[in-house]
């Protein structure tokens, strides 16, 4: 595929106040972005579902990783931030080089899972829920 985009130059960032700090560690992230339409039917459109235009409830974005367990101090602090539920900037950077290419969000992230298997790598599995719009 030419001049598709590459999962290896997708990175994901923690902004700590100054500058974003690559969450370090190799990582599969899937990102999804989460609204549900909003059902206006009534009786006068008889039978028919009827859905407002241009226009979404419950919408968020979900940020589920899964990273190799590491000593990097921006994985503990992402590992800190989960147990203590604490809301961050993060940015998803696909690594094109273009801002359009780039997610901002304020999020927290929850449900940390950690995976030891006999004779392989450690994983940490947990997701990431926006709080808010886009940046």
């Amino acid at each position: 595929m030419s001049n598709g985009t590459n999962g290896t130059s997708c990175l994901l960032y923690r902004f700590d106040g100054s500058d974003d700090a690559v969450i370090v560690g190799q990582m599969e992230i899937t990102s999804t972005f989460n609204g549900a339409p909003i059902d206006i039917s009534n009786k006068s459109y008889g039978d028919f579902v009827t859905l407002m235009d241009a226009q979404l409830s419950t919408k968020g974005r979900t940020m589920a990783a899964t990273i190799i367990y590491s000593n990097d101090g921006e994985y503990k602090q992402l590992r800190a931030d989960t147990l203590a539920g604490t809301i961050r900037e993060y940015m998803l950077d696909y690594g094109t080089g273009l801002v359009a290419d780039q997610i901002r969000f304020n999020g927290i992230p929850n449900a940390p899972s950690d995976t030891a298997p006999v004779g392989d790598k450690v994983t940490t599995s947990l997701s990431i829920l926006s709080v808010g719009d886009d940046i």
